[in-house]
């Protein structure tokens, strides 16, 4: 069985993240990373400053590239791909940017380079950066999630599809149980080796992009992403979650672990604010099958989403990423056709302005 590590971190002061991050890797399997290229997937949903919590804390990732050095760690990449990227991966406000250049580390753009998977039949572009790493690390920001109820270690490996290549997936994979189980073979394509979860500020409420910051003063690590997942719900309070659930189903016994250090029920949050839309889904979906999950009708049991057009900026974010289609701008407003929502989110995931309330 592997082991999951949860330690105390009760903020981002280099000397307790570094501390934190050591005390992880010597209580788990962590990679031989000498002489060896490593990637580091963060999750930079968007270029947001640290205190909104939407974006895995560059401090955290620093940290982590100096014991890698440390480890004598060959050449190391840091890279993600946003929703909504049509630009070359620019994240400065999140520190990312400023941070890879001290570091003097590459910071890969998902988008220029990148190769097709096969998935489900199906060609998936996925960056080629998991080709060139012998070892592959995702460092994840602990958040809930409005389509998965939560999203963690395993749901971050989707930033290695680039921008809007994401949207025709949401399209093709329209329920909490189907995406679950596409990400469970995106995540196997992406070879991870170790998995983080920063959970010193984590998300709650309306996440993964427009939810309210919490203090949780933990930091996960584990050889088994899945791992680190369940103890993120345990921690927010779920008795499961979609990509939990759905992956116990699969692979029996994916996600359990031993707890060296801490254990997530001894560390559950009061009041966390939690999502639990999708939860219920039922496991048939699975049986169903990618092909009729194309013409399936989203589940009348989530809400959609609507949209306040006092903040809304027609900045055009959400029509762009909507697989559906059902959005455009007219007359310098959001119109939106509900009949063809599919309740996938990912407007409200990439809006800038906490237009969009689900």
């Amino acid at each position: 069985m592997t082991s999951c590590a949860i330690v105390r971190c009760p903020d981002y002061g280099m000397d307790n993240l570094r501390q934190a991050i050591i005390r992880i890797i010597e209580s788990t399997d962590f990679p031989a990373v000498k002489g060896k290229t490593v990637l580091i997937k963060p999750n930079i949903l968007s270029d947001a400053p640290p205190e909104k919590a939407i974006t895995t804390d560059a401090r955290a990732v620093e940290a982590l590239v100096a014991i890698l050095k440390e480890r004598g760690a060959g050449r190391i990449i840091i890279g993600d791909s946003p929703a909504t990227q049509v630009a070359r991966l620019q994240p400065r406000a999140s520190g990312f940017m400023e941070m890879a250049e001290r570091q003097g580390i590459e910071l890969a753009d998902f988008r220029e380079r990148n190769r097709m998977h096969a998935i489900d039949g199906i060609d998936v572009p996925m960056a080629s950066a998991l080709d060139e790493a012998a070892i592959v690390i995702s460092f994840a920001k602990a958040k809930t999630h409005q389509l998965m109820s939560a999203t963690g270690a395993v749901k971050n490996m989707f930033g290695t599809i680039p921008g809007l290549s994401k949207s025709p997936m949401h399209l093709r994979y329209r329920e909490p149980v189907s995406f679950a189980r596409f990400l469970m073979k995106l995540y196997d394509e992406c070879h991870v080796d170790y998995a983080f979860l920063d959970a010193v500020i984590a998300m709650e409420g309306q996440g993964p992009g427009s939810g309210t910051p919490r203090h949780a003063g933990l930091m996960i690590g584990s050889a088994s992403g899945y791992a680190v997942d369940r103890a993120e719900g345990i921690i927010m309070g779920y008795d499961s979650t979609p990509l939990i659930e759905t992956a116990e189903k699969l692979r029996p016994g994916i996600s359990e672990a031993s707890y060296p250090l801490l254990r997530p029920e001894d560390l559950i949050i009061p009041g966390y604010r939690r999502i639990e839309s999708g939860k219920k889904d039922t496991f048939r979906t699975l049986v169903l099958g990618s092909v009729r999950n194309l013409f399936r009708r989203p589940s009348s049991r989530r809400p959609r989403p609507s949209f306040d057009a006092g903040k809304c900026r027609a900045c055009s974010r959400c029509v762009s990423i909507c697989p559906a289609k059902a959005l455009r701008i007219e007359s310098g407003h959001i119109a939106f056709t509900k009949r063809r929502c599919i309740r996938c989110y990912c407007c409200h995931e990439v809006c800038p302005f906490d237009a969009i309330n689900v």
